[in-house]
C-alpha cells in the first residue's frame, strides 16, 4: 500500500513528544511508500477544521531542533469520539478528508484517551473496510499506559522533579526552623511522577514522606506523621500526588468546596496541596507552604532525559516502519530487555487492550507504610533520567523548532 502519511497529536504535552514527531516524519521522508507527509494541527478539532499543514517542506534544522522542543508543536486538543455505532457522523467526515488526501497511514501520538480515539478510527475503518494503516505512539508523563514499560515523556519529569525536590530540601534545610513544604505533582489516577520524587533521595535530598493515589490517604495519621518529623528536624517535605483519595476513594481536593470536570468527565485536579497545608496549619499550627509543580514538570526540556528522547524518537520510526508493513489498530510498546545493562526494543499491542487502562504503580514499589517509596522503584527508574541532550542556545536562551504551518487546501 502506497500513500500520504498524516500525523497528529493529542492530550497533554510533554518534553518529549516532538521527538516522536521527528522520528515518524525523518523516517517517513525516506521510504518509498510514503507520497506525502501531513500534520495535523489541534487533533481531531483540526481535522474537522481542515487545518493540516505539509512537514515535507521543514528544514533538517527544523526537524533536528524538534528532538529538544518541549509541547506538542502540532498542537493538541482533548476531544471525545462518540462511539460509531452511535452516531458516525465524525467518522464519515474523517473517511472523506482522508480519501481527498489519500491518506494510507494515521499516526497519533498520546496517552490514555487518545489512545481511545486511536482505536475508535481504527475499528471504523476495519468495519467499512477502508484501507489506512492507524498506529498509536506513546506519550503521557504519567506513565499509567499498560503493555509498556514506561512511556515516552515520563522518564524527563522526574528527572525535573527529582532535581527540583533536591533543590526545594536544600532550600528549606538552611533554616533552624523551617515550614512544613508540602509539593503536589500531577497524577489522576497513578502515582508513578510523584514516586518519582524519590529519586532526590540519591543525593540525601529526598522527602520525608511520599503519597500517592494507590494509597488511601489518612489524613490524621499524616498529620501524626508530620507532627513527629517536624518536631525532630524543624521542618518536613511532603510529596503527593494531585490526585490522592481518602478510604472511601474520594478525591482529597473535593474537601474543597469550588470543583470542575473536564470534556471527559474527569474533576479538574490541582491544588490539593493548599487543602493539606490548610489542614496542617489549622490542626498542628506550623508554618506551612505548598507548591504546586504544575506545567514545568512536563514540558521542561532544559533537564530533559536524553534516553527519554531517544526512546521517544524511536518509538516514532518504528511506527512509520510497522505501518508501512501493513500493521495497523496497534500502538507502539517499550519492552526492556535488561536494567543491567539497560536494554529496550520496540514491539507492538493492540491499541483496543491499551485504550481507557490504567496501570497503576505497583504495590512493590511502594512501602509496606504507604507513605514512601521502595529501592525496587529507584532500579526501575533510575535507568529512565540518565544523560542529557545537546541543546541549542541563543542569546543565553534555548532554541525551539518553529514550523511553516504550510497549510495544504482541501
Amino acid at each position: 500500500m502506497k500513500g500520504s502519511v498524516l500525523i497528529g497529536q493529542s492530550g497533554g504535552p510533554t518534553s518529549v513528544i516532538n521527538a516522536s514527531l521527528a522520528g515518524i516524519i525523518e523516517e517517513a521522508l525516506q521510504n518509498p511508500l510514503v507520497t506525502n507527509v501531513y500534520g495535523l494541527l489541534n487533533g481531531i478539532d483540526g481535522l474537522l477544521e481542515h487545518r493540516i499543514i505539509d512537514l515535507a517542506v521543514e528544514s533538517k534544522e527544523t526537524l533536528s531542533l524538534l528532538k529538544t522542543t518541549p509541547s506538542s508543536i502540532l498542537g493538541s486538543s482533548r476531544f471525545k469520539l462518540d462511539d460509531y455505532k452511535i452516531n458516525d457522523k465524525v467518522y464519515k467526515k474523517i473517511v472523506e478528508i482522508f480519501t481527498k488526501l489519500d491518506i494510507k497511514f494515521f499516526f497519533f501520538i498520546g496517552g490514555n484517551d487518545s489512545m481511545d480515539t486511536c482505536n475508535k478510527i481504527s475499528q471504523y475503518f476495519k468495519n467499512i473496510a477502508f484501507e489506512c494503516n492507524v498506529i498509536g505512539v506513546p506519550k503521557t508523563i504519567d506513565n499509567d499506559l499498560v503493555y509498556t514499560d514506561h512511556a515516552p515523556g515520563y522518564g524527563s519529569s522526574i528527572k525535573y522533579i527529582a532535581t527540583t525536590i533536591a533543590e526545594i530540601y536544600q532550600d528549606i534545610e538552611c533554616y533552624k526552623k523551617g515550614k512544613v513544604t508540602i509539593v503536589e505533582i500531577m497524577g489522576r489516577d497513578a502515582g508513578w511522577l510523584t514516586a518519582g520524587s524519590k529519586l532526590a533521595s540519591l543525593s540525601n535530598n529526598g522527602p520525608d514522606l511520599i503519597y500517592l493515589p494507590e494509597i488511601p490517604f489518612d489524613l490524621e495519621d499524616f498529620l501524626h506523621k508530620v507532627k513527629i518529623i517536624y518536631e525532630k528536624k524543624g521542618h518536613a517535605l511532603i510529596a503527593l500526588s494531585e490526585g490522592i483519595k481518602d478510604k472511601n476513594k474520594n478525591y482529597i481536593l473535593t474537601y474543597r468546596q469550588f470543583n470542575s470536570c473536564d470534556n471527559f468527565g474527569h474533576l479538574q485536579l490541582g491544588g490539593v496541596g493548599q487543602v493539606i497545608a490548610e489542614a496542617i496549619n489549622k490542626k498542628l499550627n506550623l508554618p506551612i507552604r505548598s507548591i504546586e509543580l504544575n506545567i514545568p514538570q512536563r514540558c521542561s526540556s532544559h533537564i530533559a532525559s536524553l534516553t527519554d528522547i531517544n526512546e521517544a524518537y524511536h518509538c516514532g520510526k518504528k511506527a512509520l516502519q510497522y505501518a508501512t508493513l501493513n500493521f495497523t489498530g496497534k500502538m507502539v510498546s517499550i519492552k526492556r530487555v535488561s536494567t543491567y545493562p539497560y536494554k529496550v526494543k520496540y514491539e507492538l499491542v493492540d491499541l483496543s487492550s491499551v485504550a481507557n487502562k490504567v496501570k497503576a504503580v505497583p504495590m512493590h514499589f511502594i512501602s509496606s507504610d504507604g507513605c514512601n517509596i521502595t529501592n525496587d522503584f529507584i532500579e526501575y527508574a533510575l535507568p529512565l533520567i540518565q544523560k542529557e541532550p545537546k541543546i541549542v542556545y541563543t542569546n543565553g536562551m534555548p532554541t525551539f523548532a518553529k514550523l511553516k504551518k504550510q497549510k495544504i487546501n482541501l
